[in-house]
């Protein structure tokens, strides 16, 4: 798909180069790992990425505009690369393994600068919620498979322990989660999720 925002309406030109698409993302992570959401400019976006600040402005009418493009479409490459099941325990692997993929290298710097700047700034923070609900989605849809009786609250606390675990130990620490590594984080929530759900049932 060519347009980048459809609420933007812009972008419906010649179609896009998809490699200076992903130019622009890892140069938008770069340099909001090292300057920051108030510190980042086009001009430093379009000196990372090789292109003119012209190509960033016909594609985004403002870094709000930008930062949710980024998030959305390095959630979609990512996910694209992976193979998803139907046992919910080896989706819920997946998306963990993908939301530590996310989270690593200048990435991670930068959504720790995105949290910090959503504190603050309000319409920032409009753009990351919305960009977290659709990630708790994905995994609400797997807790209700395993634990159907469970409440909003519980899935909350179960997502938040769980995606804050692997950010805490890849964005924070730095640490390169294994394979092993994260299914003990799944299996933890799993084995949460149906204790607060069995707790739920009980008179």
């Amino acid at each position: 798909m060519d347009v980048m925002l459809d609420t933007a309406g812009r972008g419906r030109g010649r179609p896009r180069d998809p490699a200076k698409d992903a130019a622009i993302r890892d140069a938008a992570w770069e340099v909001l790992a090292d300057k920051g959401y108030e510190g980042m400019t086009f001009e430093a976006i379009a000196e990372r990425a090789g292109c003119s600040r012209a190509t960033l402005y016909r594609r985004f009418a403002s870094k709000l505009e930008l930062i949710e493009h980024v998030l959305h479409e390095t959630s979609r490459a990512i996910e694209a690369s992976m193979s998803f099941g139907d046992d919910p325990r080896a989706v819920l692997i997946t998306h963990s393994t993908g939301c530590a993929q996310y989270m690593s290298g200048s990435r991670g710097r930068a959504n720790l600068s995105l949290i910090e700047g959503a504190a603050r700034l309000p319409d920032l923070a409009q753009v990351t919620l919305r960009h977290m609900a659709a990630e708790r989605a994905l995994y609400y849809n797997e807790f209700d498979k395993i634990a159907p009786r469970a409440g909003e609250e519980d899935k909350s606390f179960i997502f938040d322990t769980l995606v804050g675990s692997v950010i805490h130990h890849v964005a924070i620490r730095g640490r390169e989660l294994q394979p092993e590594d994260i299914a003990a984080l799944v299996d933890q929530a799993i084995a949460l999720l149906i204790e607060r759900e069995a707790r739920r049932a009980r008179p």
